[in-house]
């Protein structure tokens, strides 16, 4: 049965694709059209969802008695030079040997962060944290206004239960559209 999804993505955020899982494997194409007056540069990569597979962000927790376990919200105290929203909003958070922490739900700021479904691990001072690693399908590519950028089937197919999909653009209003075929 063919069908297809339609996404505005509408700031300079990450963007998850959205329903893309029980798409991931059979997309046919996916379609990025700049309806903007102006040239914008798109990111469009997997992240890896596994423990397996992970890369330090560069931040660690910074609280020197550590969080315990907990099923409710927590905010955390980080240190280190890459705490962002880009790093950090809606992704797992994970500890160096794989184990998970928990989805950070919340950046406040550099140096806070919170996980809205509590932290599954107990955390101690100085733990590096780690997101899952990304791979890149488009990487700063160019695509000049009123124009559509065309991906097909075998530039786009990844596991849907190892990977989840996102779109990153360079303008602040986003002004892009994404259409995947099915």
């Amino acid at each position: 049965m063919a069908y297809s999804l339609a996404q505005k993505i509408l700031n300079d955020d990450k963007v998850i694709i959205v329903n893309m899982k029980p798409m991931m494997r059979s997309v046919d194409t996916l379609s990025i059209c700049n309806i903007h007056t102006a040239d914008i540069s798109v990111d469009l990569y997997v992240a890896s969802q596994v423990g397996t597979d992970i890369t330090d962000t560069g931040t660690n927790v910074n609280y020197g008695s550590g969080y315990a376990v907990t099923t409710s919200s927590q905010a955390i105290v980080v240190d280190g030079t890459a705490a962002t929203s880009d790093v950090f909003l809606d992704e797992q958070i994970w500890k160096s040997d794989g184990t998970l922490f928990g989805t950070c739900t919340t950046f406040t700021d550099g140096t806070h962060i919170t996980f809205g479904d509590g932290i599954a691990a107990a955390m101690v001072d100085d733990d590096s944290l780690y997101a899952g690693t990304r791979y890149y399908i488009l990487k700063g590519v160019n695509v000049p206004a009123n124009t559509t950028l065309v991906l097909e089937q075998n530039e786009l197919r990844v596991d849907p239960n190892t990977y989840t999909m996102y779109i990153k653009s360079s303008h602040a209003d986003g002004n892009l559209d994404v259409i995947i075929r099915k």
